[in-house]
């Protein structure tokens, strides 16, 4: 079983949000060339913020 990471560890591995830099959970996509980062609530296109693989 991995360990547990910290809340640091866990927001410094993720995307920045391209439009206001901060941490990104999840994109929804609502369309082709169309998506909202989460939790900063930006439009994004959804291929734009690509993950880094553990």
């Amino acid at each position: 079983m991995g360990r547990d990471r910290s809340a640091s560890e866990v927001e410094s591995s993720n995307p920045v949000c391209p439009r206001c830099g901060d941490p990104v959970t999840f994109v929804t996509a609502v369309g082709p060339q169309t998506g909202t980062a989460s939790p900063c609530g930006c439009s994004v296109p959804p291929g734009l913020i690509e993950c880094e693989n553990d």
